[in-house]
Order: C-alpha cells, then structure tokens, then sequence
C-alpha cells in the first residue's frame, strides 16, 4: 500500500511539472510544487481498524501486534507480572 501512494504522489508531482512548463511556455508562473499531506498514513488506518484511538508516532499505539511488530511485548522488552 505505501508503494502505491508513493506512486501516485510521484504521478501527480510529474504532471504538475508538466502543466507548469507549459505554463511557462505562455509567460505564466504556476509557483513551486506543494504536496498536501492531508491524508492519514497506512499506519494510522491499521490503527484505526484495530481499534486503537492513537496516532503511529504515539506510544499508547503500542498495543499487541503492533508491539510486538516494534520489538516490544510481553518477554521482549517489556515485563509483566500479575498481582
């Protein structure tokens, strides 16, 4: 999936390029290239469809697979014991 999005954002930059020299070609200026990132990232949609309330970069995303994809976990970085 990243692969795609990084695909599509290299289409978009490409075609903006394209538009802008042609711009140019009639004595407009279009400005330099802005890309929006407005969109969520995979890693905050996994999140999400996990039920987990947080962002990719917070610690609180850590939970289950996710820590366990990040090296953490219960016997891999992170004790646990039950009072």
């Amino acid at each position: 999936m990243p692969e795609l999005i990084n695909t599509l954002k290299a289409l978009k930059k490409k075609e903006h390029e394209t538009r802008k020299f042609q711009a140019m070609l009639k004595g407009v200026d279009l400005g330099e290239y802005e890309e929006e990132d407005k969109g969520s990232s995979f890693e905050d949609i996994r999140l999400r469809a996990a039920g987990i309330g947080a962002t990719a970069n917070d610690v609180v995303s850590l939970q289950g697979s996710f820590a366990a994809e990040a090296g953490f976990g219960i016997g891999a970085g992170l004790g646990y014991t039950k009072e």
